[in-house]
């Protein structure tokens, strides 16, 4: 089986996922659904803190496929070494890689993700037997690997309003089990998807003075495309 497996808090990564499995007549699956072997699978997940997502650090290690396309989807500033780090995770030869710029997971607008033709004609064609991709190991920021969840807490806040109704959806997508009926713990990442995926909009962030800076600096939309070709 070919399939698309992705990993979304604010709905970028699943729009991306989405337009691919289409495109290539693919099987969809969120990737904490996955399960068995499959022959060609392209994973699609956000970038956080420049690296993967940590609840996908199992994930990549049972990760079973004859290759794998690494797509992560990063809010226009800085991508980091996702791609790469994840790639020394998995047990299966990645035969293709991408960046693909998209609207920042705490920023209020963007736009929507764009998915070259030329990304989905790599993935159409791979095969089992494929050589492995050349993915550089790219620099971080120096802050990037300290303390990311710590950080992210200190920088945005999960507030509830009076729209609450106890449904607990925000607990049940919660991808790290660290929100209950919109109380958020010390386990939280901020990935937001609880903010995201409330019915009732109940749950709204509130920025600090710094994060509000750092999403103020000038965007860039540079796709990175990575096959063993270069």
């Amino acid at each position: 089986m070919n399939a698309v497996l992705y990993f979304s808090c604010s709905g970028q990564s699943k729009c991306v996922a989405d337009d691919l499995a289409k495109r290539l007549d693919w099987e969809l699956f969120e990737t904490k659904d996955a399960q068995g072997c499959y022959e060609s699978v392209a994973v699609v997940f956000p970038v956080h803190c420049q690296s993967y997502p940590a609840p996908l650090k199992s994930f990549f290690k049972n990760l079973c496929a004859d290759n794998v396309a690494l797509i992560a989807t990063y809010g226009r500033a800085h991508h980091g070494n996702a791609i790469y780090e994840a790639t020394k995770l998995l047990k299966c030869p990645v035969t293709a890689a991408a960046y693909l710029p998209a609207k920042h997971a705490y920023s209020d607008s963007g736009d929507t993700v764009f998915v070259p033709e030329q990304l989905v004609k790599i993935l159409r064609e791979s095969k089992k037997g494929d050589a492995c991709a050349n993915i550089p190991k790219l620099r971080k920021t120096p802050f990037a690997a300290i303390f990311p969840a710590t950080r992210s807490r200190a920088i945005i806040k999960i507030k509830m309003n009076g729209n609450c109704t106890k449904c607990n959806t925000c607990g049940n997508v919660c991808p790290v089990n660290a929100i209950a009926f919109g109380k958020p713990s010390s386990k939280c990442i901020r990935c937001l998807k609880c903010v995201y995926e409330c019915p009732k909009n109940a749950l709204y962030t509130k920025k600090s003075t710094a994060l509000r800076i750092y999403l103020k600096k000038p965007r860039f939309d540079k796709i990175l495309i990575y096959t063993s070709k270069g």
